[in-house]
């Protein structure tokens, strides 16, 4: 009888297991021409929890909704079936259903999308998520292309009350009337963007990605290149009491345009005003090379009661028109709402400021510089390097000064001890300190930087690593510099 028992409970758990089924779409039935369906969305509808869904090549010009379902739809071949919502009102993809994790969309191209109407907390009724629309839920989007959208948020994607999974995705020629060219995440939104490319999008805040109103995302191993914004954030906008973890980046050529005091062409970090709050976030190991803005900070901007940790970055040929061509923290005296970044082992080389702080600039505020290195960078008015404005309390410590016009520093701040000040940069192949020398120190300070860190000193073959390769290239070079 036990046996018996045993054999029935196997037979209706093999039996549930059987339940899941694989699906077929093809559009034209020609690639597959004994497809289940022609349209992915009547597959969706005939499709039950735990199904796949597999998609052949063409153009699918027709918009989808999960309906809550916890479904894999794939494409067969990568990018080769296209969710193409041209001449349809509407998001191209959508997920407000309380779909989870195993609600996955892969290796789709997606694009045409106008989006959903919504309340947005501040603008009222706007259409939001062009190509992919998501709302208290969390589903995976892997290795997808999400490209020529329009709407007024979000016209890549548009994130709300979720955390998705974004990975390997890229997101290219969004256009957003408000925020976010690429992704609009907002209201306690959580999501995880690996490995994804923003590129040539816009909007007139956060051409790549706006975070507000409380979300804290992970961003790593992206790259923003190339995306315009009309006033703040070429490549991301943070703000509202929105803390993003920011890993492994590239912030590349991106801009800001129209707004004369815009600012952050790679990211600006904005506080309070219209209801927002601090915004801190953690940026670590990023490089930001050719951003360029009318106002403050070329490659990033922190206004108003914002307090970054920015370590382990690179700043590269980034421009303002006003202050701080690398990295500005423009605080107010009265309120008094400042912008205590905390910068430490950051390499700051060849930016440029129209007024003040070519590499760096602080403005009623009170930002840590530590243990980072200023080569070659340059400003209009003072501090080719550094200029301090209503800042008496910044302080700069074990940093390394060189080759800035037309001087180092302007204005008050506190110096603590380190600092080293030099006429010209060392050009010599290994000092990896700048000290005239190569030696042990040089070695250490690559051991230090191992891994990923594009632009660094320690990097001294330039392949955007530091390995084994920068410590032999330390040892040819051994000794004392000519």
């Amino acid at each position: 009888m036990k046996m018996n028992y045993f054999v029935v409970i196997t037979a209706l758990a093999i039996a549930q297991l059987s339940f899941a089924a694989n699906w077929t779409v093809d559009d034209d039935l020609v690639d597959e021409p004994q497809a289940d369906f022609t349209s992915i969305q009547d597959a969706i509808d005939a499709a039950s929890d735990d199904d796949v869904i597999n998609v052949y090549p063409g153009l699918y010009n027709e918009t989808i909704d999960y309906n809550g379902k916890s479904i894999v739809i794939k494409s067969v071949k990568p990018l080769a079936a296209k969710i193409d919502a041209t001449g349809i009102t509407g998001s191209a993809v959508t997920f407000k259903s309380e779909e989870g994790s195993s609600a996955v969309l892969e290796g789709f191209s997606v694009g045409r999308g106008t989006g959903t109407l919504t309340n947005d907390p501040i603008f009222g009724s706007v259409r939001c998520g062009g190509g992919i629309f998501i709302e208290i839920s969390s589903p995976t989007i892997r290795n997808c292309q999400i490209i020529a959208n329009e709407c007024w948020g979000g016209a890549g994607m548009y994130i709300r009350f979720s955390s998705p999974r974004v990975e390997g995705c890229v997101f290219s020629g969004n256009t957003s009337e408000g925020h976010g060219g690429g992704i609009y995440s907002l209201e306690y939104s959580y999501p995880e963007i690996i490995g994804c490319t923003f590129e040539e999008n816009e909007a007139n805040w956060g051409g790549g990605i706006t975070n507000t109103i409380f979300c804290d995302p992970l961003i790593d191993n992206c790259v923003f290149r190339s995306n315009i914004t009309r006033n703040v954030g070429g490549g991301i906008f943070n703000r509202s009491s929105s803390n993003p973890t920011i890993v492994n980046c590239e912030f590349l050529f991106n801009t800001q345009i129209n707004n004369p005091l815009g600012s952050g062409g790679g990211i600006c970090n904005y506080g309070v005003g219209n209801g927002g709050g601090p915004s801190s976030p953690t940026v670590t190991n990023c490089h930001f090379e050719g951003n360029v803005v009318n106002g403050d900070g070329g490659g990033m901007s922190n206004a108003y009661d914002c307090n970054p940790v920015v370590t382990n970055c690179t700043f590269v040929d980034n421009q303002a028109g006003r202050n701080g061509g690398g990295l500005a923290c423009p605080g107010n005296l009265d309120p008094y709402h400042p912008s205590n970044a905390q910068l430490s082992n950051c390499i700051f080389e060849n930016n440029s400021a129209g007024e003040y702080g070519g590499a760096f600039h602080s403005r009623a505020s009170e930002p840590s510089v530590d243990g980072c290195e200023f080569r070659n960078n340059g400003a209009g008015l003072g501090g080719g390097a550094c200029g301090f404005t209503d800042s008496p309390d910044a302080t700069v410590g074990n940093s390394i000064f060189c080759g800035s016009q037309p001087s180092d520093f302007w204005g008050p701040f506190t110096e603590l001890d380190g600092n080293e000040t030099q006429i010209e940069c060392s050009d010599c192949v290994g000092d990896v300190t700048g000290d005239g020398a190569v030696d042990v120190n040089d070695i250490l300070a690559a051991i230090g930087a191992w891994g990923l860190c594009k632009g660094c000193a320690e990097d001294v073959n330039g392949d955007g690593q530091v390995a084994v390769d920068d410590i032999l290239a330390i040892l040819s070079a051994y000794g004392n510099c000519d």
